[in-house]
Order: structure tokens, then sequence, then C-alpha cells
């Protein structure tokens, strides 16, 4: 429904790839689409036909100022024709547009409307008691006329609630177009990394990928102590598998540099010097704070020696590339 066009398979080249008779390939996810880019179009695929699907008469999401959810959400939509109020933490930014990110201006742009909750509140975000709050107290932020249409949507269960970063079930089984066509593109892939944010993304691919022997996907988190992500990895994994036999998978925990939205000299240096050198037809731009981390990853595993002679090696651009230089 959102994706515009097949992305590439781009193949990337080092010296360093033929010393270990391997072959490395980006999949171009950064180029799915303008707007609703990478990951996220694969997340909100399903989630949004299903709200248009039962006439919905908004869709209410979370997200932070510079949120890559937040943007490509905005801009879906707009495609569709849906309504959208995004709850945004941060309240200080209510009433101070001159300190609105790139990411919130061009989503009203878009059409997209806004709640701005305390921080506090935000961390409640699942609670009933924070769904009251928010369309009594903070509603008032809207207009009279928006506040009223949302509070009548909510009592005749009119809403649909989108997590934060849209990562739920349906964001889970989005990603069976992507796996298929990966394999399509490359049937003998034998590893694949891609960045872990909230694991939606990386469950998503083990729960769709055609299982083969020695195949592995590798989850890089950005995020430092992600430890309790696992649990709802695996139940992700677990409800939404299309196969029998799964690959086999990782969660890798030591390319986060230093946490969310942070570098580190490491890291600086892959990007800034190491990945200039690796060649391609055409120039791959990297974002600070997830494909960076996830590439990275694989370097230090070459170098390492982990990763087996003869592989075949997929590096997953997860997009990214709109105002994510600042903390989401």
């Amino acid at each position: 429904m959102l994706k515009q066009q097949t992305t590439p398979l781009q193949a990337i080249k080092h010296p360093l790839f033929k010393v270990h008779k391997i072959r490395v390939f980006v999949k171009r996810e950064d180029l799915n689409n303008k707007e609703i880019q990478g990951n996220k179009l694969y997340k909100l695929d399903l989630n949004l036909k299903e709200h248009l699907k039962y006439n919905k008469k908004f869709l209410l999401t979370f997200g932070g100022a510079y949120s890559n959810h937040i943007a490509a959400t905005a801009a879906a939509c707009q495609q569709l024709n849906i309504p959208v109020i995004a709850v945004i933490r941060g309240n200080e930014l209510a009433n101070n547009l001159h300190k609105w990110s790139h990411t919130l201006l061009n989503a009203k742009r878009l059409g997209m409307e806004f709640i701005f909750v305390s921080r506090a509140d935000y961390l409640l975000k699942q609670s009933a008691q924070f769904i009251y709050k928010l369309l009594t107290d903070y509603a008032s932020q809207l207009n009279p006329e928006l506040k009223q249409q949302l509070q009548d949507a909510w009592r005749h269960k009119q809403i649909t609630l989108l997590p934060e970063g849209g990562s739920n079930d349906l964001a889970v089984q989005g990603f069976a177009s992507l796996t298929a066509e990966i394999e399509n593109q490359c049937a003998n892939w034998t590893d694949l990394f891609c960045a872990v944010g909230t694991g939606a993304t990386l469950a998503g691919l083990v729960a769709n990928s055609r299982y083969q022997n020695q195949r592995t996907l590798h989850g890089v988190t950005v995020l430092n102590k992600a430890d309790y992500l696992l649990p709802q990895i695996q139940e992700w994994i677990s409800a939404n598998r299309q196969y029998p036999t799964l690959n086999a998978w990782q969660l890798h925990h030591d390319s986060h540099a230093g946490g969310y939205a942070k570098t580190d000299a490491e890291l600086s240096h892959f990007v800034d010097t190491i990945w200039p050198k690796i060649t391609a037809e055409t120039a791959i731009q990297l974002d600070p704070i997830y494909t960076s981390k996830a590439f990275h990853c694989f370097w230090k595993k070459l170098k390492n020696q982990e990763i087996k002679r003869g592989s075949t090696v997929i590096l997953l651009h997860s997009g990214g590339l709109q105002g994510s230089s600042k903390n989401a």
C-alpha cells in the first residue's frame, strides 16, 4: 500500500571482504519512499490498512520531537487522508513554536495535530489513567471542536492507538513483503544485520524469513542496557512466525556507543574514515543513530573473524535520515 518501488540490493566492496572471501550488500530501504522511509513503512502498512478497514475516526500515536516514527506517520496519514494526532513527549513545547524541531514543523504541515505532555506523564502512556488525563486535561491544547470529536471517538471506540515507534504485531507481520523481496534478490544470504530500537524490525525479519541452514539474523541495539527488549522480541516472533523452523538470531549489545543518539571515538572513526573507503556504485549515507551502529557492528565482527568465510552478508539500511541527529 505504501511502498513505491523495489529497492536495490547494492553491492559494497572493501579489500577486507576479499581477504575473508565474503560478499556484502546493503538493502536500500532508505529509498523505499521519499517521506515514509525505511522500516517505518513496513510497520505502518498493515496498521493503516486495519485502521481504514474499520473506518476509525482518528489515529492516535506517540513519540518524541525528532521521532522518525512521527515523521513517517504524518506523511502516511496525509497520503491516505487519515486524521492523526500525535502525543509528543515534552509539554514545554506546547506554547513554544520556535522550539519545534524540523520533524514537528513538517508533520504539522502535513496535517498532524499534537498534544504535548510532560515527560513524567509520558512514561505512563500505556495506562488507562494516562488516556483519561490525555482526553480531558491535555486535550485542551486542541481547538474545542477537535477536542470534542476526539472525546466522542474515544467513547465510541473509533480511535486506533498506535504505539510509540509503531511497534506491535501488525508491524511485525508487515515485514513479510520485505523478507520476500530480499529472498528474490539474494536467495543464498547467510547473515543479515539490522539496527534495533524497539525490536519490532528484528522480530519481523526473523518471523518472516525463510529458513536455511547456517542463516543468522543480527539485531544491533542502539540503546544501552537493552536486555529488557528480549522478552518482547521473543513474544513477537513466537506470535507471528511464518515458518515452522526459525533461522538463528542474536541481539548484539556491544555497538550502542554509549546509548541512544550517542557516539564514541570508535563509531566516529568508522563513519568518518572507514565507511567512506567502502566503495559502491552510488554513495550511501548513514544515519548516526541506527544504521551507522548496525553497520559498525558488522565491521567489528568481520575484523574479529566472527563472520564465516564465504558468507553473503546483507546490511539493512532502515532509513532514519530525517531529523535523526537529535534525541527522539
